[in-house]
């Protein structure tokens, strides 16, 4: 293709120069037979019109041949199956089209001198290629494809060689200039050009119809914070030699997930080199029995009825006796216990005994309004429906409001628990960037003051409670933790889901906008990052706390004194952690 465009411009150059000569010498002719100099001088003035216009469109050509042979980066429109670009929220690339490329090896291209040259070139030029593969051609003596999947910039230290016999056949492919970053949030495609998973599924459509006007399709992602969300958690899961993780950051006021991860990971230009789990949204796809990060949402229930509130006292010192089932506190401080020191000291107790305050009716139909008898509510195609108990029984009630019996997917727990901490309304998480200025959809589930109650009671927890290692000076963090026994055969294993959910800043508006963390190492081992423990606090919440570090600045919150004097402020501060098991 790159010849024959070649070819044609020189022949076009070709014609140019004659019809230059031939005016050169028009005046001579013209004074040769007499006309007149003024109309010799206007007729040549418009062959050099003419002459110029077809000099600047064949350099056009030539220039645009030149681009697209030397298979620059950029959006393959007008095509069948043609995909818009990905950028993420502030206009970087995720994902384009672009050229990738066939090479053809001809041998009736070449002298009997050119094959042994190029296919000794061949053997050095693709080394991982077997022998018998780059004889083919010759030993056949005709067009034969070599090899496939050729980068343009590959492609061009090939042509550089000058070899005879070889071509290329442009191929239109997904390209992903950043590999592994947000594999699982912006997903893979099919050769055809259908979207396959992550947004590059979910919104398939739009991306098809942009591609025509070659306009780009922006997500809610930050990349910026998408990249310190896997740093921070990849290295803890490499350390914990854990099985997987998940990390969600969310803005709570709009829903946009800001980043998502899930590791493993993979390269999304290589999925094929990659198995199944590596591929996986755990995210999405995986749901778990979360444990204490869900008294959040049990606690906010309570508030919200009215049947418990901080001056409510539970009686800790006794294991809660539902049937044959005993509820005990992993850490038990055997004292009367205040609503504040339930949710800080994580008491399994206290919160089954608000659960059963509320009582089963009243608690479902909250589960339920909160989307947690549901998928979660998101463009994404992947989320998984939840595991729930067959029936809501006392025993089931108690063990749900402590993170036990009711299997969710991450996604799903952080579309609800934005519930408690964003003024109380249930609004859908989304992969698209807000606009900024369009009316936010969502149901209010909760009352104003019990989402502030929440997020000063989270606050208390990262001040003196399980929480501590989550604190980030001067940006307000608040947050829970939560650590449960996984299930497995009818029965609880000893391997953990260890979890930490964090907001920040807890202070300001009780609906403006504000942030939450979600991070989930399934089945940690235990390292001295740690001191190693595998539960949520040592586990997961310095992760939290590293990130709001690093992202504070990408979404404007600035460090400021803490002035925080919620209830309980002044109380010493208190090391337990909770575990949530078949107590």
């Amino acid at each position: 293709m790159g010849i024959s465009i070649i070819e044609s411009t020189q022949s076009g150059f070709q014609w140019v120069a004659d019809r230059v000569w031939k005016v050169e010498h028009a005046f001579e002719r013209a004074n040769a037979s007499g006309v007149k100099a003024s109309s010799a001088r206007m007729r040549i003035f418009c062959i050099l019109v003419g002459m110029t216009v077809a000099y600047v469109c064949l350099a056009g050509f030539a220039a645009r041949g030149s681009l697209q042979g030397r298979g620059q980066i950029a959006a393959l429109t007008g095509e069948p199956n043609a995909r818009a670009q990905l950028v993420d929220r502030n206009g970087q690339l995720l994902a384009t089209d672009v050229n990738d490329y066939s090479l053809f090896v001809d041998p009736n291209d070449m002298t009997g001198d050119d094959r042994s040259l190029v296919r000794r070139a061949l053997l050095q030029i693709f080394p991982d290629l077997p022998r018998d593969q780059i004889d083919k051609p010759f030993k056949m003596n005709r067009r034969l494809l070599l090899t496939n999947n050729i980068k343009a910039a590959k492609r061009d230290e090939i042509l550089n060689y000058g070899l005879p016999g070889i071509s290329f056949e442009a191929v239109r492919v997904r390209d992903y200039p950043l590999a592994n970053t947000g594999s699982a949030y912006i997903g893979m495609t099919q050769r055809g050009g259908e979207g396959m998973s992550g947004a590059e599924k979910a919104l398939q459509d739009q991306i098809a119809a942009n591609a025509a006007t070659d306009q780009p399709v922006t997500l809610a992602m930050d990349l910026r914070i998408q990249g310190t969300l896997e740093n921070e958690m990849r290295a803890m899961a490499v350390a914990q030699r854990a099985q997987s993780a998940i990390g969600i950051v969310t803005n709570v006021r709009t829903g946009e997930v800001l980043a998502l991860a899930s590791w493993p990971d993979f390269d999304l230009n290589r999925p094929g080199a990659f198995s199944d789990a590596d591929r996986r949204n755990h995210a999405a796809v995986d749901r778990y029995e979360l444990g204490s990060i869900f008294k959040v949402i049990s606690i906010s229930v309570g508030l919200d009825t009215g049947t418990t509130s901080l001056a409510s006292v539970y009686d800790g010192r006794q294991p809660l006796k539902l049937g044959n089932r005993l509820i005990h506190d992993e850490h038990a401080s055997s004292e009367l216990l205040s609503l504040t020191d339930v949710f800080i000291k994580s008491s399994n107790i206290g919160t089954s005994r608000v659960a059963l305050d509320v009582g089963a009716t009243a608690m479902t139909r909250y589960y339920e309004a909160l989307g947690l008898f549901r998928s979660a509510d998101i463009e994404l195609t992947e989320p998984a429906s939840p595991l729930l108990p067959s029936r809501w029984s006392d025993s089931s009630l108690a063990s749900s409001a402590f993170g036990q019996g009711m299997a969710i997917t991450p996604l799903s727990f952080i579309e609800a628990a934005n519930a408690t901490l964003n003024g109380g309304y249930l609004r859908p998480l989304t992969i698209k960037k807000y606009d900024g200025h369009s009316p936010l959809p969502g149901t209010q589930v909760f009352s104003a003051a019990t989402s502030r109650t929440m997020l000063e009671l989270m606050r208390q927890n990262v001040l003196k409670g399980t929480g501590t290692r989550a604190n980030a000076p001067g940006l307000r963090v608040g947050g829970k933790t939560g650590t449960a026994q996984k299930p497995g055969n009818g029965r609880y294993t000893s391997e953990d889901v260890s979890s930490f959910l964090a907001v920040f800043p807890v202070d300001g508006p009780v609906d403006g906008d504000r942030y939450s963390v979600l991070v989930t190492f399934d089945s940690p081992q235990g390292a001295p990052e740690s001191g190693g423990s595998r539960m949520g606090g040592p586990v997961a919440a310095p992760v939290a706390g590293h990130v709001i570090e690093r992202i504070a600045p990408f979404v404007g919150v600035a460090r400021k004194e803490d002035k925080f004097t919620g209830p309980g402020w002044d109380k010493a501060p208190i090391a337990a952690e909770d575990v949530t098991g078949d107590h």
